[in-house]
């Protein structure tokens, strides 16, 4: 009886306190699962298989948050996504998530001066779009002023050849 009241003593102090995880963090299968899905995604990577690495890792950001698991994940698609659309809003708002989600994690302080570069890449191309839109316009205003001087040249043989 008394190896019963144990037991169930036992049983109680597992199930309770420290061994349950908070409501949006994942437990040790999640962590189990997550660790080795960010394994497939390195293997896929090394072999080329950059979309399909891309689309495990994410999996992975979709599922349950495990620290350690899930802000890598975060990182590396990050990167991918830069990778292939330099400068994307997509790889912006990841970076973003792991800085608000994971701001302790060491993938976060990688993380920053990647975001930085996203940032100055956007910016650079907002400059260069207005640049060009600026060009257009200039190119029509030289346009135009050129037929003006034309027209005033032929005014100006007309008017000569009146004078005579």
């Amino acid at each position: 009886m008394r190896n019963v009241a144990r037991f169930i003593c036992l049983a109680a102090l597992l199930c309770a306190g420290c061994a349950t995880t908070g409501p949006r963090e994942g437990g040790f299968l999640d962590r189990y699962h997550g660790s080795r899905q960010l394994a497939q995604a390195d293997t896929m990577l090394r072999e080329g298989d950059s979309h399909g690495a891309a689309h495990v890792l994410d999996g992975i950001c979709s599922g349950p948050a495990v620290a350690g698991v899930t802000d890598e994940a975060l990182f590396r698609l990050a990167l991918l996504t830069l990778r292939s659309k330099p400068g994307s809003a997509q790889a912006q708002q990841l970076l973003k998530r792991l800085k608000k989600e994971y701001p302790a994690s060491p993938w976060t302080a990688l993380a920053a001066p990647v975001s930085e570069l996203a940032n100055l890449l956007e910016e650079q191309r907002r400059q260069n779009k207005a640049l060009k839109g600026t060009n257009q316009a200039l190119s029509r205003e030289i346009g135009e002023l050129n037929q003006r001087i034309e027209q005033l040249k032929t005014l100006d043989q007309e008017l000569e050849k009146k004078a005579r």
